[in-house]
């Protein structure tokens, strides 16, 4: 069907091409019934008479037939061009306010980030009082990793291949350095791979290369090569092939929320498989291709989201902090 509709458009943008060649062509079959025929028929032979009745010749006949296939060919060639301009149109359309919907909301996450840097500044330096933050930023960090999950599952979805949301682990790790150089994990809706804070931290772990490095990715489409140049803990989910090798991908996405020069959070997104790799295939380039659009159309929109949940998560530490000073002053005082 879609051949068929891709001929008609061809078909009509040929006669757009040859405009006075189907002009010429369509006034012929237009006039063919009402004047040819009618005037013409007998002298040119396409039309004969028998008891009184007009019928077609052979040769009218065929002509005729030919006149309606291309009269009628023509008129569905531009009726099936223009339902295709239309729906493009309503696709651009559609497309358009995607796009400005997506600049809008995303000037207002920036705005309300950089608000949320500033009030931190404004905390950490006794200007203000830390507020109390009842959004419940760790709930929202639950959804948004359960997000992350289902778009990358989605972007690694293609042709016969795909990778379900139970078979991608994705996690959110952070610290706020100005506190502690502790690593908190964030709840998430799945169950929590089993590997130790020592593990994670060691120098051997994909999370302490990123640590590491000025890269903001990490991307081992194979476990295995990850294993081999020393950047891969195994944990006891991991799976292996008859070879005895590793299964799975695994990445690391570092994120700094910095203000003055300042580092005040740090997190580390990892994301990771057990059974299927993120890309079926070893070419360089679909594996590049692939990390460009994870980085690029996924983890950098994300990005904003996390952002600003960290910052309220951070105020509302904060906030712990300041109450407990005042409980040991209200202590020590009493």
């Amino acid at each position: 069907m879609n051949v068929l509709k891709e001929k008609l458009i061809s078909i009509h943008k040929w006669n757009q091409e040859r405009w006075l060649i189907v002009s010429v062509i369509t006034s012929t079959v237009s006039i063919w019934f009402s004047l040819i025929l009618t005037f013409w028929g007998e002298p040119l032979n396409l039309i004969s008479v028998f008891n009184n009745k007009r019928i077609f010749t052979w040769l009218g006949l065929i002509l005729t037939c030919i006149a309606v296939f291309f009269s009628l060919l023509f008129a569905v060639a531009q009726k099936c061009y223009e339902y295709q301009e239309l729906n493009n149109n309503k696709d651009k359309m559609k497309l358009k306010v995607l796009q400005t919907i997506d600049n809008t909301t995303n000037e207002i996450y920036d705005r309300k980030y950089i608000t949320l840097l500033e009030q931190i500044a404004s905390i950490t330096n006794n200007i203000i009082k830390a507020p109390k933050i009842i959004t419940k930023p760790k709930e929202q960090l639950k959804q948004i990793i359960k997000c992350l999950n289902e778009s990358l599952c989605k972007i690694l979805t293609y042709n016969d291949y795909k990778i379900n949301n139970n078979e991608m682990y994705v996690c959110l790790h952070y610290n706020f350095p100005r506190q502690s150089e502790e690593w908190y994990l964030s709840e998430s809706l799945f169950s929590e791979r089993n590997i130790s804070t020592d593990e994670l931290l060691s120098n051997s772990s994909t999370f302490k290369q990123i640590i590491n490095s000025r890269e903001d990715l990490i991307f081992f489409n194979s476990k295995e090569d990850a294993r081999k140049q020393n950047k891969y803990i195994q944990d006891e989910e991991d799976q292996y092939d008859e070879n005895h090798n590793l299964k799975g991908s695994i990445a690391c996405y570092k994120i700094q929320i910095i203000f003055h020069s300042i580092v005040y959070i740090n997190a580390i997104i990892s994301f990771v498989t057990y059974s299927k790799k993120f890309v079926n295939t070893d070419d360089r380039k679909s594996i590049d291709i692939v990390k460009y659009n994870i980085k690029e159309n996924i983890l950098s929109v994300f990005k904003k989201r996390f952002n600003i949940e960290l910052c309220l998560l951070y105020i509302m530490k904060l906030n712990e902090i300041e109450n407990q000073n005042l409980e040991i002053k209200g202590q020590a005082s009493a």
